[in-house]
């Protein structure tokens, strides 16, 4: 079994405060874990209203599934025009 933790740190540009920011990041995290079934919060940047980190889990019996998946992932979040992806990071776990 593979685990992998993709992190994900994001711009907001449309975000003009705090309740939008958690609007965005309300409907993307609800469309990726009903899409792919992964589990993902916010870890870093809770205050600000134009940055976030998104901490997202993967798991497969194949590494390079799980790495499919991952770019699958990264692909909705840039289709999202709302949301520009500044940096990624995949670490495997196990």
């Amino acid at each position: 079994m593979s685990i992998g933790l993709l992190t994900v740190d994001c711009f907001l540009g449309e975000s003009l405060s705090l309740k939008d920011k958690r609007r965005i990041l309300l409907s993307l995290t609800e469309r990726l874990r009903r899409e792919f079934n992964v589990a993902l919060c916010e870890v870093a940047y809770h205050n600000q209203w134009q940055r976030s980190k998104l901490a997202i889990v993967l798991i497969n019996t194949d590494w390079r599934i799980l790495q499919q998946s991952q770019n699958k992932i990264l692909n909705l979040i840039e289709k999202n025009g709302r949301i520009n992806v500044i940096d990624t990071e995949l670490e495997r776990l196990r």
